[in-house]
């Protein structure tokens, strides 16, 4: 969400974002998760889905926290109600769940699901170690036909130095998140704790509302929207061993914005992919994608994207 990268970085930025990048995105569905693509015809072969078996959702508020350059707030109060929509659309039930969910946030969350029943769902340490151990504990025990969907609502931005402390490299080098501790957790460290499966199988779609988090992942896939549909094209040659899809909510000089719609306050990315989920037979790639661009923000100052490993 709103986490305003330092002037110096945004201006060396400036000089190299491609006018080539990307309007578009990708999928999750019921929750869809793409499996593995074929290269060949990659422009029109339809996704091989399946529903999840396991939900990640990492919804971070920062509360107290200030930033340490300015003193500024950090707190969001949009990542609260967009945890309450997610839970709500994916049923997640307090007993008896069909689909595994692990939630990772950092307030109590006060919770009735659709069986009638209230409890508390209290906060957990959401720091960097804590994500970090979670995502690596659940790829190590995820099966060959694993298909886990994971959701980050908190703070992104434009760091002004990479995960080696240098100032040289490529844009997503410099892309992170913050974690509920105000540790970053670069976009290229996600991509390889996601990675450290036992099996090349294990389907895995990496949802981001956040700013400045297109193409933090590094991934070689990226697509565009094309009328009601959606066209792809490479944009590096790296190989990732699994099925990764990234769906972003913002370029990486953007910020990621929530406001008001008519069934509450969410973030403008999760409200629309959840429209777009419950109102879709049949989700694909390429609908999400064109969807999301037509409705994810009217004004064009937040452009999805998505890309695909």
């Amino acid at each position: 969400m709103s986490n305003t990268p330092s002037i110096r970085a945004l201006e060396r930025l400036s000089g190299r974002v491609s006018k080539t990048l990307v309007k578009g995105r990708s999928i999750l569905s019921q929750l869809p998760v793409v499996g593995r693509v074929f290269r060949k015809n990659l422009n029109v072969l339809p996704l091989q889905i399946g529903c999840a078996t396991h939900i990640v959702i990492v919804s971070l508020s920062y509360p107290g926290m200030h930033r340490i350059e300015d003193d500024a707030s950090m707190e969001l109060n949009g990542t609260k109600y967009d945890l309450f929509l997610l839970l709500q659309h994916f049923d997640y039930r307090h007993d008896g769940n069909p689909i595994k969910f692990t939630l990772i946030h950092d307030f109590d969350v006060d919770f009735t699901d659709s069986t009638g029943v209230r409890k508390i769902i209290p906060k957990v340490d959401a720091g960097r170690d804590s994500i970090r151990t979670t995502i690596k504990r659940i790829m190590r025990t995820a099966e060959p036909t694993s298909k886990i969907a994971f959701f980050y609502g908190g703070h992104g931005e434009y760091a002004e130095v990479n995960m080696m402390n240098g100032t040289d490299g490529d844009e997503s080098d410099f892309q992170c998140i913050i974690a509920g501790d105000g540790r970053r957790i670069y976009g290229k460290e996600l991509r390889s704790w996601f990675c450290d499966a036992r099996y090349s199988s294990v389907a895995v779609t990496a949802v981001f509302d956040t700013c400045h988090s297109a193409g933090s992942m590094g991934l070689p896939y990226s697509y565009y929207a094309k009328g009601k549909s959606a066209g792809i094209f490479k944009v590096s040659s790296r190989r990732v061993p699994i099925p990764l899809v990234q769906i972003s909510a913002a370029q990486i000089d953007q910020s990621a914005y929530s406001r008001k719609f008519a069934d509450g306050y969410y973030g403008q990315l999760t409200h629309c992919l959840v429209q777009y989920l419950e109102n879709t037979e049949c989700p694909t790639m390429q609908g999400l994608v064109a969807y999301l661009d037509a409705n994810c923000d009217p004004t064009g100052e937040q452009v999805p994207q998505a890309l695909n490993a």
